[in-house]
């Protein structure tokens, strides 16, 4: 969901022009000086703490990054198959008129109240928001991504109207879901990143103050989908990477994820103020919450 975001001064070196005049190479007095300017402020960078870790999570991780032709609008990145919709479950799940229930790709909204519960905010505004996309449109696609289906036998999938419109898009400019990006099922990651961006800036619906607020480490007493803040207490690396926050919960890193990242930012983390967000659970006792790209990570 959350890409780095942060401050950081980045030097734009020019590109300097070099003129061969009769076999012989010639620089200008404005190129050296920019030579010597490019010099001086690198160093001043490079001694200073706050840049030793990247722009954090509102920049898109080059890994990470889709196709351009795939980038605007979300638009579709395959063949699309048209179905219909015979039941919306809640804002991220729906079923098909075949009898396949479909789970939204890249995206989580609040949970509906069930067994007596109330429901979370915004979860009823997602639900008719997805039901008014499909009453709206004339046709609906149904594009598979490349997990095709979870453990619970759920289809994992994008929804598109006729006028290639994503479902999914729609959803997180209104604030109505988090974007979480789970591998391998991230060509349209970036994409939906900068959706959730735009309903975030603008404080829409779970960006609002009526919306969940996150929770700090050392408070945390449930499961589930959680944006958890905290401050690093311990940092390990080895065939699995850890964090402690506040000495309450550990972010897992597992090996077939850290391509994603680098050790050198990881380690740097000690002694920082994050949020990262996705399903936290317990294991052994101790709760955990598993990081598997850097969109679920910021710094605060």
């Amino acid at each position: 969901m959350f890409a780095f975001r942060g401050s950081q001064k980045t030097l734009r070196a020019s590109a300097l022009s070099v003129f061969f005049v009769f076999g012989r190479v010639v620089l200008g007095p404005i190129v050296l000086g920019l030579t010597v300017f490019g010099l001086v402020s690198g160093c001043s960078a490079d001694n200073d703490p706050a840049q030793l870790l990247p722009k954090p999570s509102l920049q898109t991780p080059p890994s990470l990054q889709s196709p351009p032709q795939h980038s605007t609008g979300c638009a579709p990145f395959a063949k699309t198959e048209r179905v219909r919709v015979a039941k919306i479950y809640d804002g991220d799940t729906l079923t098909l008129s075949d009898g396949r229930k479909v789970r939204l790709v890249g995206v989580n909204t609040t949970e509906m109240g069930r067994d007596g519960q109330p429901d979370q905010p915004f979860a009823r505004r997602a639900q008719q928001s997805v039901s008014l996309f499909v009453r709206q449109s004339d046709r609906i696609e149904l594009l598979l991504d490349a997990q095709t289906k979870d453990h619970y036998g759920r289809w994992l999938g994008h929804i598109y109207n006729e006028a290639g419109e994503n479902l999914e898009r729609h959803l997180l400019q209104q604030g109505l879901a988090y974007h979480v990006a789970i591998p391998p099922n991230l060509t349209l990651a970036e994409c939906l990143a900068k959706a959730e961006r735009q309903g975030r800036a603008a404080r829409l619906g779970v960006w609002s103050d009526q919306g969940l607020l996150p929770v700090k480490a050392k408070h945390i007493k449930q499961g589930g989908f959680q944006r958890v803040q905290g401050l690093v207490t311990a940092v390990q690396t080895g065939k699995h990477w850890r964090l402690a926050l506040d000495k309450k919960i550990t972010v897992m890193i597992y090996s077939e994820h850290q391509h994603r990242f680098t050790q050198a930012w990881f380690e740097r983390l000690q002694g920082k103020n994050i949020e990262v967000q996705g399903w936290v659970y317990q294991s052994k006792g101790k709760w955990r919450i598993k990081l598997e790209t850097p969109y679920g990570i910021e710094l605060l």
